[in-house]
């Protein structure tokens, strides 16, 4: 983002002067959240190795010992050869040796399934009226969680609680009543908004079913939303290919901002538009957020946006939270190595600087088969022998600061 778009956002933007929030006012409430995909399933014929004579020798021993001899378990597979009749047994307990124990090869058929750990264990609080970004690279489950904490996808473990309530407890008939006040932002404006149906009835189709507004007062609330979000009045009756990509993001914000939700997930609301648009719409969720104090979920990969809007900062890699904090904390003095990699990223507008690039090596792991440890070790730099073999705790470093890596005190 450029140095005049950051200009024009700092100059159209007031800085809310109300005081910081209570510790204890929280919209959302987010504990050991888990998100796993099914990848993979089918039946597969594996090989155990056990003793040759092992159930054949336990009723050896029990003969031996004047008790009746117990058959083989249905479920072992023993070869013709390894076959032997209890009553033979029976005659060989008394021997004083055995016969050395051979190795017999048993195979058993199970049904084995592959899962994707999209989000693996996510944890964190969510003040009322405060913008939490969320940066990582594709793929770490930024959108998996933002989708699962609206209940979009039903969450494999963990629990949310949204103003008071546990929705992951909810059944759909109540779980609808509250829909209205969580709401999302999609990332693609191309596939979120239905061909057939004209800008006026995406945007109110909600407003209707919710009853927001009297019928007498719809239209002229619906086009002022349109408005708010840079929308002509003659939109209303347009469909949504005759609209650009950015053009289409604004009917993605106008539609979730028309049934006056309190909690909004924002999936790259701005990577579709032009970046001379970009502050606008910017300026225009910060203008909404403070009138009807909305609370942001802001997902982006652009870390210039990210520090503008936000009020905290989370990392994501690999489905877990590498470093959470203040704004300020995360970008003035990061911690994890994977956030100064990301830092290092970011294009600096001065043909003249040269700063210090963290180049990533290795491939990213699988979410399927996550390795052991510390997630990130296999890019590291920094890695140690602990990082491979112990998962860093997810700890307060002061002031809010959290972080998980060994190059901190884990006690």
């Amino acid at each position: 983002m450029s140095e005049e778009i950051k200009t024009e956002m700092n100059n159209n933007t007031e800085v809310p002067s109300e005081a910081t929030p209570k510790k204890e006012d929280y919209i959302l409430e987010v504990y050991d959240l888990k998100k796993y995909f099914l990848a993979k399933k089918e039946w597969k014929l594996v090989k155990l190795h056990e003793p040759k004579n092992s159930s054949l020798l336990l009723a050896a021993q029990s003969a031996s010992e004047h008790v009746e001899p117990q058959e083989p378990s249905s479920l072992d597979v023993v070869s013709d050869s390894a076959a032997a009749d209890v009553g033979e047994l029976q005659q060989r307990a008394h021997v004083d040796s055995i016969e050395p124990i051979q190795n017999k090869t048993k195979r058993k058929l199970i049904y084995e399934k592959t899962y994707v750990k999209a989000v693996n264990g996510v944890s964190f609080k969510m003040h009322r009226g405060e913008t939490l970004g969320i940066v990582g690279e594709s793929g770490c489950g930024k959108s998996t969680m933002g989708r699962s904490i609206l209940r979009l996808f039903d969450i494999t473990g963990g629990k949310v609680v949204f103003d008071g309530t546990d929705i992951t407890a909810l059944k759909a008939h109540d779980l609808r009543k509250i829909r209205t006040q969580m709401q999302i932002i999609f990332q693609d404006p191309y596939g979120s908004l239905p061909p057939r149906s004209p800008v006026g009835e995406i945007i109110g189709e909600a407003v209707k079913v919710h009853k927001i507004v009297p019928k007498s007062e719809y239209r002229d609330y619906i086009i002022n939303i349109m408005r708010k979000c840079g929308l002509q009045d003659f939109y209303f009756d347009r469909y949504p290919h005759e609209f650009s990509g950015g053009q289409r993001q604004r009917i993605c914000i106008a539609r979730a901002l028309a049934v006056r939700p309190k909690f909004v997930v924002c999936d790259e609301p701005v990577s579709a538009l032009d970046v001379s648009i970009q502050a606008q719409v910017i300026n225009l969720l910060k203008e909404l957020q403070r009138d009807m104090n909305l609370t942001y979920l802001f997902i982006s990969h652009d870390l210039s946006v990210v520090q503008h809007i936000s009020d905290r900062v989370g990392v994501m890699y690999l489905g877990n939270f590498v470093e959470l904090g203040d704004e300020r904390e995360i970008f003035d003095n990061p911690m994890h190595p994977y956030t100064h990699a990301l830092f290092s990223a970011v294009p600096v507008p001065d043909p003249h600087y040269k700063g210090n690039r963290i180049i990533l090596t290795g491939d990213i792991p699988s979410p399927a088969h996550p390795p052991e440890g510390c997630k990130f070790h296999t890019r590291c730099s920094k890695c140690m022998e602990i990082c491979k073999h112990v998962e860093p705790k997810f700890k307060d470093y002061g002031n809010g600061h959290m972080c998980a890596c060994h190059l901190y005190p884990q006690d």
